[in-house]
């Protein structure tokens, strides 16, 4: 997943949000594959900070003067991405990394 969100980061208005989230995505495979933290609980606070950085982003864009530009499909697909459904045993898969 790591690898996949490269090709993303340079279309990010900003990318240290995803390094952030990457670093936090790093440490926990580690924890799920020590068997100290399970997949759920590691989908749990994926979700978390996913949410956290999607509004720390909307609070950088909206102090930023707006260009009227759309982002990038990749840069939308993440901001889509580890919704709350992600956190719940079953959750959607399709959209949860």
């Amino acid at each position: 997943m790591i690898k996949a969100t490269d090709l993303v980061r340079p279309l990010m208005p900003f990318p240290e949000l995803l390094d952030r989230e990457n670093a936090l995505r790093k440490a926990l495979a580690e924890q799920v594959q020590t068997r100290t933290m399970s997949l759920l609980e590691r989908n749990i606070q994926i979700q978390k900070l996913h949410s956290q950085l999607l509004d720390e982003e909307r609070s950088r864009l909206s102090a930023a003067t707006a260009d009227g530009s759309k982002p990038q499909l990749a840069v939308t697909q993440w901001r889509q991405s580890n919704g709350e459904s992600c956190g719940r045993l079953g959750g959607d898969s399709g959209a949860c990394y």
